[in-house]
């Protein structure tokens, strides 16, 4: 749930770790100030380095390149965590490597 700040909760699957996302970050600067591993190269959204399954929850998706992340893949429950803010909890994990 979320509180009166707009923080969410962000479960990283691949990591085994919930931690706090204000509604103002992406779910990966979040996973990059809780020293989360998480994949990334440009964090703009052209490279899709840190494409994620969207496993629970809702989020806004920041401008991006749709060579990044087309609609289809859109609709198929993935995102992009470099351009993704949370609008509630959510559940996600990376697809881009293994591991955590």
């Amino acid at each position: 749930m979320t509180d009166t700040r707009g923080v969410f909760r962000v479960t990283v699957r691949n990591s085994g770790r919930t931690i706090d996302c204000p509604s103002d970050r992406t779910i990966l600067q979040a996973a990059i100030a809780a020293g989360i591993d998480y994949p990334y190269a440009c964090a703009t959204g052209n490279c899709a380095t840190c494409i994620s399954k969207l496993e629970a929850g809702e989020v806004a998706l920041l401008p991006r390149a749709d060579a990044a992340l087309g609609e289809a893949q859109r609709q198929a429950g993935l995102t992009l965590a470099c351009r993704a803010r949370p609008l509630s909890d959510v559940t996600i994990s990376w697809v881009a490597r293994s591991g955590g």
